[in-house]
């Protein structure tokens, strides 16, 4: 079992890392730091699972001939690196770009039909894929109105329902939430016969879009965790996996620790939510950013642009003193060999150095990982203070953890999402699915697609 939950979004772009720097050796800078099975140890043990999407090149192709193939080709050109031996390799649909717009009805259908034939017939590839999910976006282009939803949603359900077992065993359900209709919709695709038991593991979407406000009373994923729990206490499952797309904020992970923990405590069943990022690309290659645990526990932000490296980054080191005894630090606990000639720009083309692109990547996934485990610590030292009555105490304890993965800051926010943990633990002992639907209706009605005229049906798939 890895030490965090995170999953790795775009994991082929870290494949490209490796090939690069260890095997082709561009730059002249490997020294064979590490071993494919090191590395693969490393990974296995740091992530829960590496995500690509296979309808990420889908907009704009005149032809999807070679399409299933290409797709598979990306995952066992990476599974033969040696690399990500005993990692998860996880399918998404790609029913996001049909869900704003970036794929038109006709390319959508096309990835109807192609996603399934990859499940059914190539899915020795991958160890789980999403379900091909179709909720209206900004820009979606799909919907009339919203039976045009429901109607193409439980088409592309079902189809995931009726794939032969080892297929489906493999499927991940998500279950929409985040307006009072997606609420309906998704819940009587849920309550037909026999969908939840098809499906061995759970998540949900929309996560993102809802996180700019603090309007709801609660934890916004416990909504729709409530019925996926219900349904698998009626089913007598001691076990439930629940991946949230998205949703991969340090305070929000001490959030799922929390609620794994009560869940756990008051329902005996094994709740495990994992969540997803790309951030190790946008904010390390782009941002030039990336975020340490301190050896107090708290949260950091390192900046690596070029004309802060010099700089103090506390009182201690400077930023890029810091950044190399945090690099070196991991490659001693892991086995990798140290960087040698360490530096954070190559002086010629001022970008990262293949060796450092590599490293840097691997320490902000080892970070997700140290800051999990911390947190699930810190959620079992506080659990027991809430099951003792001190409300006000617990409260206390759990805004002290949210400010110190927020870099020592209080912010609105971080209050907000705090005090209603309260809420939330509250909602996830009673299990009351009418209190959700009462709760989307009213705090999330805002959201509601209101040019989507329930009375006009003008296509479905």
């Amino acid at each position: 079992m890895a030490d965090s939950n995170y999953i790795l979004a775009g994991y082929e772009t870290l494949g490209t890392y490796f090939k690069n720097f260890c095997l082709k050796n561009l730059q002249n800078n490997w020294e064979d730091n590490f071993t494919p099975e090191i590395l693969s140890n490393f990974l296995s043990n740091t992530c829960h699972g590496f995500l690509h999407s296979f309808g990420q090149n889908f907009t704009g192709k005149k032809n999807y001939k070679n399409y299933v193939q290409s797709e598979v080709k990306v995952f066992t050109e990476n599974r033969n690196y040696g690399i990500f031996d005993n990692c998860n390799f996880i399918a998404d649909s790609g029913g996001f770009q049909a869900s704003i717009g970036r794929i038109d009805e006709h390319e959508t259908e096309n990835l109807i039909n192609l996603y399934h034939e990859f499940l059914e017939f190539n899915h020795q590839c991958i160890d789980r894929a999403f379900i091909l999910d179709l909720p209206p976006g900004p820009g979606c282009k799909l919907f009339k109105n919203f039976d045009d939803i429901f109607y193409g949603n439980e088409r592309t359900y079902n189809l995931a329902k009726n794939l032969p077992k080892e297929v489906r065993d493999k499927v991940i359900y998500i279950h929409h939430f985040r307006t009072p209709k997606l609420w309906d919709i998704f819940t009587d695709l849920l309550n037909q016969d026999g969908m939840f038991d098809a499906f061995q593991h759970f998540g949900t979407g929309g996560i993102v879009a809802n996180m700019s406000g603090d309007s709801t009373p609660c934890i916004i994923y416990v909504l729709p965790l409530i019925p996926l729990l219900k349904k698998a206490k009626a089913a007598g499952r001691k076990e439930l996996d629940f991946h949230i797309l998205g949703g991969a904020n340090f305070r929000d992970i001490f959030f799922y620790e929390m609620f794994q923990k009560v869940v756990k405590e008051t329902h005996d069943i094994e709740l495990r939510i994992s969540y997803d990022s790309s951030g190790v690309f946008k904010g390390l290659m782009r941002g030039r950013t990336m975020f340490i645990l301190d050896d107090d526990e708290i949260v950091k932000k390192v900046d690596m642009r070029s004309n802060t490296l010099k700089q103090h980054f506390g009182n201690r080191m400077t930023t890029e003193d810091v950044v190399k005894h945090k690099i070196d630090d991991m490659s001693d606990r892991f086995d990798l060999k140290r960087i040698s000639n360490f530096e954070i720009y190559n002086e010629g083309t001022g970008t990262f150095p293949d060796n450092f692109r590599m490293y840097a990547a691997m320490l902000v996934l080892r970070t997700y990982a140290d800051v999990q485990l911390m947190l699930r610590r810190k959620a079992n030292e506080i659990y027991p203070v809430y099951q003792s009555g001190d409300l006000e105490e617990f409260v206390i304890q759990c805004a002290q953890v949210t400010q110190n993965v927020n870099q020592g800051k209080i912010t609105r926010k971080q209050k907000a999402k705090t005090h209603s943990i309260i809420n939330s633990i509250k909602m996830l002992i009673d299990l009351d699915e009418d209190f959700c639907k009462y709760i989307v209706n009213k705090h999330l009605a805002k959201d509601e697609f209101l040019d989507l005229d329930h009375t006009r049906k003008v296509w479905v798939f």
